[in-house]
């Protein structure tokens, strides 16, 4: 048997083995008492998957130290919070073997979105069901936008670089270095069936979100680029003094306007500048930090808190818009980098803030992912145009 035959075993049967720890893991949560005797066993089979992963010899870190460690544990456990520290560091030793085992493997997953209609949030929440898939199948992920069409596809032409890497790094290695005539190459396209989405299901389950804000933290990391513009509209703002600043993120021109299928409905203006004065005077915030597209948002907002506002964007367009801000880009001879820029450090800016109110958008949920979590928040669920929308209900017969 091969080194490559070994890693491919390794890896299918760590992953069987992770599934059947995690079952009797929760069975003995559901259980009156903890078995030590059945996670002594578990530990052993681990330690049979190092062996194998020892004699691979991928290059990666030794787990002798973590093997004996997990032997002690398993010997001692006696309460439900040293089991969870027993599972937390049985998994985190299996999945690194894993990890170590699909470099070693090298193959590659390109991950292409062929949709020019998509905005730049939605292609983040996409990749990151992408990644997570080509993880799960034993490949390194690479998201490309140079062999695909979508939004960033221009710009990976006008900079002769693979846009994605102009605002996030590859969760392991550059698309520039991806050898496919030596490696096996598959190309991952359209939309996972397993990501972060702007239901409800989604946004209101903790533990989901955290899984999520895991995978970003470690496989999407902002490009030098944004991280500082990030850093500086940080260093301009009243952040670093314990002041309390609200969040909004309030669409409106394209999205309110031509009303996408399936899409959720975002909330009025009235009820948003409501809701944002009552989070200010219960929660006490100093200032509100508005992301928003919409120059009668804008406004509005001006009007309503005045020096209170606090906002980083420049560039805006016309609430009456009738077509796609990618169209209204196009027209005004807009800067699609500074746009996706400065738009990218709204959401990051906004994920820094102490409270949040917003709509369900793409937008909100990169903001919420980029957060540690908010002391309070509020999203809208109004339905979705065309399907439960109240014009839409209205006008059924009936």
């Amino acid at each position: 048997m091969t080194r490559q035959e070994m890693a491919d075993e390794l890896f299918e049967t760590g992953k069987e083995v992770k599934r059947s720890f995690l079952g009797v893991a929760e069975a003995s949560r559901r259980g009156g008492r903890i078995d030590g005797t059945v996670y002594v066993q578990c530990v052993q089979i681990l330690k049979n998957l190092n062996l194998l992963y020892q004699t691979i010899d991928t290059g990666g870190e030794r787990f002798d130290l973590q093997m004996e460690e997990l032997s002690n544990r398993a010997l001692r456990l006696s309460d439900r919070a040293g089991e969870d520290e027993f599972v937390s560091l049985f998994v985190s030793v299996l999945d690194a073997m894993l990890m170590y085992t699909i470099g070693f493997c090298q193959r590659y997953c390109i991950i292409r979105r062929n949709d020019g209609v998509p905005g730049l949030a939605s292609h983040i929440i996409t990749n990151l069901g992408q990644i997570a898939a080509s993880l799960d199948q034993g490949y390194i992920p690479v998201i490309d936008t140079i062999g695909a069409d979508n939004i960033l596809t221009g710009l990976s032409r006008e900079y002769a670089v693979n846009a994605w890497e102009l605002y996030f790094g590859q969760p392991f290695i550059p698309l520039s270095q991806v050898d496919a005539e030596d490696r096996e190459v598959k190309i991952l396209e359209g939309i996972p069936g397993f990501m972060p989405s702007y239901d409800m299901d989604c946004l209101m389950n903790p533990g989901l979100m955290a899984f999520w804000r895991g995978i970003m933290k470690k496989y999407m990391p902002m490009s030098e680029e944004l991280y500082n513009s990030v850093g500086d509209c940080l260093d301009r703002l009243p952040f670093g003094n314990g002041e309390k600043v609200l969040g909004v993120l309030c669409r409106g021109t394209d999205y309110t306007n031509i009303r996408p299928f399936n899409h959720p409905v975002q909330p009025p203006l009235k009820e948003v500048l409501e809701k944002a004065e009552e989070f200010m005077q219960y929660y006490e915030c100093d200032y509100c930090y508005l992301a928003t597209e919409d120059q009668e948002i804008l406004q509005a907002f001006q009007n309503k808190f005045k020096d209170r506002l606090l906002t980083t964007q420049e560039i805006y367009y016309r609430s009456d818009l009738e077509d796609t801000i990618n169209d209204a880009n196009s027209r005004r001879n807009i800067d699609l980098h500074q746009k996706n820029m400065e738009y990218l450090t709204a959401l990051s800016v906004l994920s820094k803030c102490r409270y949040f109110i917003g709509g369900r958008t793409s937008g909100t949920v990169v903001s919420l992912l980029l957060s540690e979590g908010f002391a309070a928040e509020y999203i809208w669920d109004c339905g979705r145009y065309g399907i439960d929308d109240a014009l839409t209900l209205q006008s059924h017969i009936g």
